[in-house]
């Protein structure tokens, strides 16, 4: 591989790593609030090596749909696109917040049956 492809390769590979879509998480603990704190199952690995496991997302929205969620269980989350924090029922918001794909912007989707 030439070394401008390594380049790329590893650059689009570290962008890839820092972008959350979709994973599976444990509840923690439902609020009262249709949210819960929920702990990602993916672990993620340092710049040196060390596997370490993500830290808790607090307060995820609980999708209507997805029903009760009993701490225990193990969800489906989607990240938003744009944060989410200036979420205001159903009215057009400015997201405040220039991040993109961020683990703080968890929403609860599903359960899985395990």
């Amino acid at each position: 591989m030439a070394k401008d492809d390594k380049f790329f390769s590893e650059l689009i590979r570290e962008i890839g790593i820092h972008l959350f879509v979709a994973a599976p998480a444990r509840v923690i603990k439902v609020n009262g609030n249709h949210t819960a704190d929920i702990k990602p199952l993916y672990k993620t690995k340092d710049d040196t090596g060390t596997i370490e496991e993500h830290p808790s997302i607090l307060e995820a929205p609980i999708l209507k749909h997805v029903g009760i969620v009993n701490p225990g269980d193990v969800v489906w989350v989607n990240f938003g696109d744009r944060a989410l924090d200036n979420m205001n029922g159903n009215h057009t918001f400015e997201p405040g917040f220039t991040r993109l794909h961020s683990i703080n912007d968890a929403v609860i989707v599903g359960i899985f049956q395990v």
